[in-house]
């Protein structure tokens, strides 16, 4: 078959039939390369730089060995086509700031001149977004991303046994089904992922960083419209926030983080509190910012229909602990010394 291999420091080598290359080179793709994957995590973890692109190139890697569909392997290519500068983190904060922003709909918007080049359609592509093989609880995205994210950042939690899932799901009534005989595997995924979520994804250095961000952002909307900011990469973004003097990315670039000085499971507890402190240091020198929960378990249903917390005590238990986790901060600006 004709085509390419890309070396892929997690995976090893990725092949890339002829027929998809088109995405790859396209310029909407290859934007991805300079949109890292986690934002400002490299505030904590320093090799935490990975981009969407190579993430995309591994979601399409796993999800080739669970199907041929060239409509649905396309799929799993360009599924991140849409996010912002910074992924997540720039929806966020353009929400933030009263600006709404959809990556997914974003992805909409353009695939139908990323397929120009090929024989695919936007609306056959499209179709395959629904596939559990790329979307799913136990999906090609998902053990991508936990597997790449725990490697670059160096907390080894991700070594999830993706070969041995794929071979061992099946879809039935569009719902993707797991044999009883990867429940460990499966497990492993919760952990992994509730680990990842306390040291790296909802690291307090970084939902500080993140919140400063929030405000640059702002900042930066009085030079800029939310559109021509969404569509921004990393280089970009940095670049207008230099040429403009944001003040607030000057600390973010330099360090000069904001110190966490008060958490609450109640928001109204942290909201009085942060009005308190704002009243005697000025907005200026405050945040008040949230720790999430995770926002959506994945849906993991077992081959007889049960759902794998019914069948599995350490999951159940990883879902209620993790929401206790959930908070709201308050941060104050760091006084010089001297």
């Amino acid at each position: 078959m004709a085509g390419k291999y890309i070396r892929d420091p997690v995976h090893g080598e990725i092949f890339i039939p002829e027929e998809l290359l088109p995405i790859i080179d396209h310029p909407y793709m290859q934007r991805l390369r300079r949109v890292r994957q986690l934002a400002l995590a490299e505030i904590v973890y320093p090799s935490a730089t990975h981009s969407r692109f190579c993430h995309s190139l591994g979601v399409y890697h796993i999800t080739a060995h669970a199907t041929t569909s060239l409509e649905t392997l396309a799929y799993a290519l360009v599924h991140d086509v849409g996010h912002g500068p910074f992924s997540h983190l720039s929806e966020y904060a353009l929400r933030k700031n009263r600006y709404r922003f959809d990556h997914e709909e974003r992805s909409k918007e353009v695939l139908p001149e990323i397929l120009e080049d090929t024989v695919l359609s936007a609306k056959d592509v499209l179709n395959a977004a629904e596939n559990p093989l790329v979307t799913g609880g136990i999906g090609s995205d998902r053990l991508d991303y936990l597997r790449r994210d725990s490697y670059f950042a160096g907390v080894a939690v991700g070594e999830i046994a993706w070969d041995r899932i794929v071979r061992n799901v099946a879809i039935k009534d569009g719902k993707l089904l797991a044999r009883y005989k990867i429940l460990p595997n499966v497990e492993h995924i919760f952990v992994s992922r509730f680990i990842l979520g306390d040291a790296l994804y909802f690291h307090k250095t970084v939902l500080i960083a993140n919140e400063m961000f929030v405000r640059a952002v702002g900042e930066l909307l009085n030079y800029y419209k939310p559109k021509e900011i969404a569509e921004m990469d990393d280089v970009a973004l940095i670049k207008a926030f230099r040429e403009t003097n944001n003040r607030w990315w000057q600390a973010i670039e330099r360090r000069k983080l904001f110190e966490m000085v008060f958490r609450s499971s109640e928001r109204e507890e942290a909201q009085e509190r942060f009005e308190k402190i704002a009243g005697e240091y000025g907005e200026e020198n405050v945040l008040m910012g949230e720790r999430a929960s995770w926002h959506k378990p994945p849906e993991v249903i077992m081959e007889d229909g049960r759902e794998v917390e019914e069948v599995s005590p350490l999951v159940a238990s990883l879902r209620e602990t993790d929401r206790s986790r959930h908070y709201y901060f308050v941060a104050v600006r760091k006084r010089e010394k001297g």
